[in-house]
């Protein structure tokens, strides 16, 4: 019989009028990598925070390790047991403390024995490559170092559940691949039962078992696998020759879509696949059916939003000119080398991204290119002002749209727009006229007089594009846009962006962590250590990577860290639930003689598709590896 660790019946929660958690029913089984996945705002940290006893709940019922939990003393009596690390980055830490002070502090909280806190301590600090920097205080870490410190710290009492807040966000993708290897080698070695929330949707295959959420409601719970035979619909990539007018015609048609590929990724409902076929032959459109993902169960959910496709007619002029040049950039801080060598293009109308784990040298390099940082030596030419000699002129022609909302959020949509209008000099009629135009083009007009505070994220953050465009200017820089934002968000915001670029010419760099996302992008570029690394169109980054390492393959084995630690040396292998990602270049029957020869033998396996996540991991970790 199975044994239930977490249990919970018909769970709700208010916060005032607000209703965070309506009939949430949910079972973690023991010894399982359990993920809750959703996006911001769907109830995940209401529901985590309420299972380990932080927060009462007004109707239902919650089990834990096989007992009812209904009062105070109850859930205190669980604690022992349990852990529970919170949202941010090492929000649980002592920000002056060096990281073996913070050890020692959680150690002494849980009346730990000190030669077993010892003992623990170095194997934990050694299991994590934190060992070097044990004496370092916490606020010099960088951020996938403080989740590691923090997760630790909340597991040197040996719990048996794990219950963890949104560990990866805000966590650069090699960061994340660190801290999944790491949560899902303590769950194979001590059988404990891991509860995860995230809102990255990608990462949905990296648990056994998980629950969707949204908007407060369990809505599917399953494997990967089973939530994903659950999509409604199915996914094609089309291309035309005319990318406006094609999107227009989807999203009339009631399909969602994205940029993808030089194209468009559209989401057909499971009804209109027969319409939709016919209608690619019609339009003598290239397609080609492709994997769905877990967002595609969200897309289902509603009809997508025209927005970004009003202005008929409208197309940019195309042109080869270049608005982005570097050559041979570099910045150096003493003997530090943060930027190396940079030489890259970018051209008009092109929506470009830039990716990298922290500290990869992606901030220095835009603040060269918005002439806020002199390079050591090289050259950086931006809509045809050089960053070192003419900045001023430079900052003038181009937008930049902040990670942190740069936006004054006592002040109504057009208060905002209207004092940007302001800052950069435009006249009253002048500004006036590209209110009106900024409120159409970002679908702003009926929320133009509720002040920014009051808006949801997505509808804020098409605010702050509106901003970063009011001047007009010739390329704008997009620090993380979607960032916790949910699918629908994401893919209006996508549209626009899609839109201003080929309607208006307007050049986009775009940094993400999202890997994802990278796929709506032109070109891209992959920063690690300074330099770039990968450098092309995302379709045909795949085909090199396909060359280098071959094709992933899911596989299942009977001791996955045995298998992992005889693997990794020659090949790129990531941790995925209870199987392993592994990159091989034969056929199937060639994988089980090279597993043999290694001495271990499959499970099952099955063959996948190579992502974005699998090039940011081999250009970062894998070559490294193997």
């Amino acid at each position: 019989m199975e044994r239930v660790v977490v249990e919970v019946k018909g769970l709700g929660k208010r916060f005032g009028r607000q209703k965070a958690l309506e009939e949430v029913s949910l079972r973690v089984p023991q010894g399982v990598l359990f993920g809750v996945v959703g996006p911001d705002g769907a109830g995940k940290s209401t529901l985590l925070k309420i299972i380990t006893g932080l927060l009462d709940f007004d109707q239902g019922e919650v089990y834990l390790f096989g007992r009812r939990r209904s009062s105070e003393r109850d859930f205190e009596e669980a604690k022992a047991d349990l852990c529970f690390m919170p949202q941010g980055l090492g929000a649980n830490l002592y920000q002056e403390l060096s990281v073996e002070e913070n050890l020692h502090f959680f150690g002494k909280l849980r009346l730990l024995d000190p030669q077993a806190l010892e003992q623990r301590k170095e194997e934990l600090l050694v299991l994590t490559g934190l060992w070097p920097f044990r004496r370092r205080r916490v606020k010099h870490l960088s951020g996938g170092m403080k989740q590691k410190l923090a997760f630790i710290c909340s597991v040197l009492h040996q719990p048996r559940l794990i219950v963890l807040d949104e560990p990866t966000t805000g966590v650069d993708p090699l960061s994340r691949e660190e801290f999944w290897s790491l949560l899902a080698g303590l769950v194979w070695r001590l059988g404990v039962t891991a509860l995860v929330s995230t809102t990255y949707l990608e990462e949905a295959e990296r648990f056994e078992q998980l629950a969707l959420m949204h908007q407060g409601r369990i809505l599917l719970q399953g494997t990967p696998s089973e939530l994903l035979s659950q999509v409604k619909g199915e996914i094609y990539w089309v291309q035309g020759e005319d990318p406006l007018d094609l999107g227009e015609k989807i999203l009339n048609r009631g399909w969602h879509l994205f940029p993808y590929a030089g194209g468009f990724r559209v989401f057909v409902p499971r009804e209109k696949v027969k319409e939709a076929r016919t209608f690619w032959s019609q339009e003598a459109l290239q397609s080609r059916p492709i994997a769905p993902s877990l967002g595609d169960l969200l897309l289902g959910l509603s009809p997508p939003e025209p927005l970004a496709f009003r202005e008929k007619g409208a197309r940019a002029p195309k042109t080869l000119e270049t608005v982005v040049r570097t050559e041979d950039l570099t910045k150096e801080f003493g003997s530090f080398r943060a930027v190396e060598g940079v030489s890259l293009e970018i051209k008009a109308g092109e929506i470009f991204g830039l990716l990298g784990p922290n500290g990869a040298g992606k901030t220095t390099l835009i603040r060269m290119l918005c002439g806020l940082m002199a390079p050591t030596r090289g050259r950086a030419l931006v809509a045809g002002y050089d960053s070192r000699k003419t900045p001023r002129e430079l900052r003038e022609n181009i937008g930049y749209l902040s990670q942190a909302f740069s936006l004054y959020r006592d002040l109504t949509v057009q208060e905002n727009i209207r004092l940007m209008a302001g800052i950069y000099g435009l006249s009253g009629r002048e500004a006036r006229l590209r209110l009106k135009e900024l409120l159409k083009l970002t679908g702003l007009e009926p929320f133009q007089n509720l002040r920014a505070e009051d808006l949801p994220l997505g509808l804020r953050q098409r605010l702050a594009l509106a901003c970063a465009l009011i001047h007009r200017p010739r390329i704008v820089f997009l620090d993380e846009p979607t960032s916790g934002m949910d699918i629908l968000g994401r893919e209006i915001f996508w549209n626009l962006v899609f839109y201003l670029s080929r309607a208006q010419g307007l050049t986009c760099l775009v940094t993400t962590h999202y890997l994802a996302e990278a796929e709506h992008c032109d070109r891209l570029a992959l920063m690690h250590r300074g330099r770039i690394v990968a450098y092309g169109r995302p379709e045909d980054l795949k085909r090199e990577l396909e060359r280098e390492a071959g094709r992933p393959y899911l596989i299942s084995f009977e001791d996955l860290h045995e298998a992992r630690e005889r693997l990794k040396a020659e090949r790129p292998v990531m941790v995925f639930g209870r199987r392993l990602r592994l990159f091989f270049p034969g056929k199937a029957e060639e994988l089980e003689a090279y597993l043999r020869a290694k001495g271990l033998k499959a499970l099952s396996w099955e063959k996948g598709e190579i992502t974005m996540e699998d090039i940011f991991f081999w250009h970062t970790v894998g070559k490294d590896e193997t």
